[in-house]
């Protein structure tokens, strides 16, 4: 499992180079993914949408794994977000819960930020 623990940093790092074929080269072909606000899809060019427009809206953006936990095929990732929003200007920075679960070495769902299915994800192990 450690092997998808630095797959997936890898992935945050390759966003933050904004380099999105890095990203989408760790995804299953079936992806589906849930944001924080109720947005959800199923496959890449809809996760690619999600992302893009996520990335469009900051003028800075960075996000920092800080701990993975992995939890058999679930990797729970604590990252640190900052930016700096386009329209407003403003600084942010926050601390939040990504869950992704892990088929055959690739990323077959998303669901963040989710503090509740991450701590469903470590209490089921």
């Amino acid at each position: 499992m450690e092997a998808n623990a630095d797959a997936l940093r890898r992935g945050y790092d390759a966003l933050n180079r904004k380099d999105l074929s890095d990203v989408f080269g760790l995804i299953g072909a079936d992806f589906a993914w849930e944001s924080g606000n109720g947005e959800r899809g199923r496959g890449a060019e809809s996760f690619e949408r999600f992302l893009r427009s996520w990335l469009d809206s900051f003028q800075e953006f960075r996000i920092e794994p800080e701990e993975v936990i992995e939890r058999g095929e679930h990797l729970v990732a604590i990252v640190r977000q900052t930016g700096r929003g386009r329209a407003s200007c403003v600084e942010v920075a926050i601390r939040i819960t990504h869950v992704w679960t892990i088929s055959d070495g690739r990323a077959e769902r998303f669901r963040g930020p989710n503090r509740g299915a991450a701590l469903a994800a470590i209490e089921d192990r």
